[in-house]
């Protein structure tokens, strides 16, 4: 098959656009509904007022809509990665264990994108096409960007262009296809909802161990479920701005808030993949930021990334980086923020030397900077996941789905999202963000401190408290610069040392209440950084 051209997806609509659509969808499990054919009249009149000019508006809309399905379709696959295979009563071979998950096809010569979680630790999968032929795949991964390449030995496949993500505005409409809960090719429309959103999101056990930090993601509230990862989020042109990754959700099904990794930061890593077999990362040993409007009309600059840390005795302090420089220049390359100054360290090599110039106090500064190989990064755990699916195949199977088998499936998948009276364990729990009817609510998600707490974020044996695993947006959390891996000690007069401590803290609070926080943030785990702050509720 060829690579369609993108105009094929979707046509322009002229005239405008009144009254609204609704679909509805019956499911039954035993009974087959008979077909109802409906064919168009030239004497049927448009229900609700609509004028005829405005129903043709409204006809041309839904073919652009199913056009662009059409034309993105034939591009996305399905995966599945599994670490055996066992037969059933009826001898067919299932999956005894492995995740399933999305992709799409990005060269025509049989290389498929697809995030890292969805291959699951696998460097052998099963990629399914859209026409449901089945090739074996061998899988090269970017495991700490959660990207991965899963190359085929298929040729003239159809493919998906990538659009250019820094373009992208909130509010455009957006549409996403995979296989959420194993069922293939399924549409979902919605609109970018927010960009730059940064996260944390933990693999459960049986996937790539650890945890991965996304400093920059695209928001949207097209139905995303688990299955969707790694599958495409396309604008009208039929052009991939994103690959779905994750979703915001305490039931583990769609809550309207899903995250994409952006367009640019796939590509760049798909190429480093098909080019190199691997993604080598160089370290200046700061931690950037994105710049605030308020910042950048205060220091009268119109970009560049912020130096939110410089851990002590690294490349970027040694060669005289500080804390609150405005990084403009790496090499030649202008950075904008702190996603042009991250993917700076992936484009240079460890161990060269390069010329950065930055801002402080209004005046230009250079400096040289050996970088060096990065260390490998765990990032922090938190509440925000897109967990595996298993063997889904047994339970949407010829004779219908087993509901309490699929409750029980899902209800152990997602224990760990449930509120926290369904949870077998309590050392885990939310501090919401504001809330109404007079109960205020912090915005993080926090955990009592482990040993693993304290190897991710650094934390000394000695320290006492409650870690942030994640920072809801809009919340007072966000609002105050509290990040995931700072450990609150202290909110009000009482000391903070478990998640119980302060969750009562924070109950006794209510709105229009200010009260002070203390927390420690650990760059390395022989420095610490004190914050203390006054949160107005």
């Amino acid at each position: 098959m060829k690579t369609f051209k993108p105009w094929t997806a979707y046509v322009m609509i002229i005239g405008g656009f009144a009254g609204g659509v609704a679909t509805v969808v019956g499911l039954n499990g035993t009974v087959k509904p008979s077909t109802a054919y409906a064919q168009r009249s030239s004497f049927a009149r448009p229900a609700g007022n609509v004028s005829g000019e405005n129903i043709e508006s409204l006809r041309a809309l839904n073919n652009s809509m199913a056009n662009l399905a059409d034309y993105v379709k034939p591009a996305v696959v399905h995966i599945r990665a599994t670490t055996g295979r066992a037969t059933d009563e009826q001898g067919r071979r299932v999956p005894m264990s492995g995740s399933e998950g999305s992709g799409f096809v990005y060269r025509a010569d049989g290389y498929v994108i697809t995030n890292d979680h969805v291959v699951n630790g696998q460097r052998d999968v099963t990629v399914i096409l859209n026409n449901g032929k089945e090739y074996p795949g061998k899988v090269l991964s970017a495991q700490e960007w959660d990207v991965a390449v899963i190359k085929i030995e298929a040729k003239n496949l159809p493919t998906l262009g990538m659009a250019n993500s820094k373009v992208v505005r909130p509010g455009e409409m957006v549409m996403a296809i995979g296989s959420p809960f194993g069922l293939e090719n399924s549409v979902t429309f919605g609109h970018v909802s927010a960009l730059g959103r940064e996260n944390a999101i933990q693999d459960l056990e049986g996937m790539a161990s650890g945890t991965r930090f996304y400093p920059d993601l695209i928001q949207t509230d097209a139905a995303i479920n688990v299955g969707n990862s790694g599958g495409p989020l396309v604008n009208v042109e039929g052009q991939v701005i994103g690959m779905n990754s994750s979703i915001y959700s305490r039931t583990g099904g769609s809550n309207g808030i899903a995250f994409a990794i952006p367009s640019n930061q796939v590509r760049l890593l798909a190429d480093m993949l098909i080019k190199n077999g691997k993604v080598v990362r160089a370290a200046m040993g700061l931690v950037p930021r994105d710049l605030k409007p308020f910042e950048k009309e205060e220091k009268k600059v119109s970009s560049g990334a912020y130096v939110e840390t410089v851990q002590p005795g690294s490349p970027a302090d040694k060669a005289g980086v500080k804390t609150g420089d405005i990084i403009t220049k790496i090499g030649t390359k202008a950075i904008s923020g702190q996603m042009d100054l991250r993917n700076s360290m992936l484009e240079n090599s460890p161990g060269s030397t390069v010329q950065v110039e930055a801002i402080r106090d209004g005046k230009t500064q250079n400096f040289s900077v050996k970088i060096e190989a990065a260390k490998e990064i765990t990032a922090p755990k938190a509440k925000t996941v897109t967990p595996k699916v298993e063997d889904l195949g047994d339970i949407f199977g010829p004779n219908g789905p087993d509901m309490e088998e699929l409750k029980k499936r899902f209800r152990d998948q997602f224990k760990r999202n449930l509120p926290p009276s369904d949870q077998d364990s309590k050392t885990e729990k939310d501090v919401e963000p504001l809330g109404t009817e007079g109960k205020v609510r912090l915005g993080v998600s926090i955990a009592n401190i482990d040993d693993a707490e304290r190897k991710t974020y650094r934390i000394p044996k000695s320290v006492k408290g409650v870690v942030v695993l994640s920072v809801e947006p809009g919340s007072v959390a966000e609002r105050n610069g509290i990040k995931v891996g700072d450990v609150i000690e202290l909110l009000g007069s009482k000391s903070v040392t478990s998640v119980n401590e302060l969750t009562d803290a924070v109950s006794g609070l209510k709105k229009g209440d200010s009260s002070r926080i203390k927390l420690n943030r650990y760059p390395t785990e022989n420095a610490a950084v004190t914050i203390e702050k006054t949160l107005k509720f």
